[in-house]
């Protein structure tokens, strides 16, 4: 049997590969166990559903605090948002969105058409009451249905 050679000195020390590798693969674990946890990005449809429903349920809550009747309308290129003042409807705000957005309006489970031009049509009470109204808005991607079940709260869901 040969013998082992001894290394000069003792003080010869230093990461094995089995170490480094180990090194490695935790590194890399936890690297992917941030990016798995990183949220997705949203959609401008998602971004728009949430402004819309946002909007509606502000429009909802400040028409009880005023004691007027205020309005939601919507075309296919966007919304509008009216005041009921001194026996006219008065546009408070209106917007735009995508041309791409797919949009669907039924009131009282019947499908309604589609506006070119926005007009009143879901309308909040100072009483707190609402237009009952389903609107559903989708793109290539998904689709969000906004809620309206007449008592004055919006709810938004997205279906699969």
């Amino acid at each position: 049997m040969r013998a082992r050679p001894q290394p000069e000195s003792q003080n010869e020390t230093g990461f094995t590969l089995v170490e480094i590798l180990t090194v490695l693969v935790i590194i890399g674990v936890m690297s992917s166990v941030v990016i798995l946890s990183m949220p997705t990005p949203k959609t401008e449809l998602d971004k728009q559903a949430e402004l819309m429903v946002g909007t509606l349920n502000k429009m909802a809550q400040e028409s009880i605090i005023n004691g007027r009747v205020s309005a939601a309308g919507f075309d296919r290129s966007g919304y509008a948002l009216y005041q009921y003042a001194d026996d006219a409807w008065q546009e408070m705000a209106s917007d735009e969105w995508d041309a791409s957005y797919r949009l669907e309006y039924k009131r009282e489970g019947a499908a309604l058409d589609i506006p070119k031009k926005a007009e009143p049509s879901i309308l909040f009470q100072p009483t707190g009451l609402s237009t009952p109204f389903e609107l559903t808005m989708s793109d290539k991607d998904s689709v969000y249905k906004l809620v309206g079940a007449g008592d004055g709260r919006i709810v938004l869901r997205k279906d699969p």
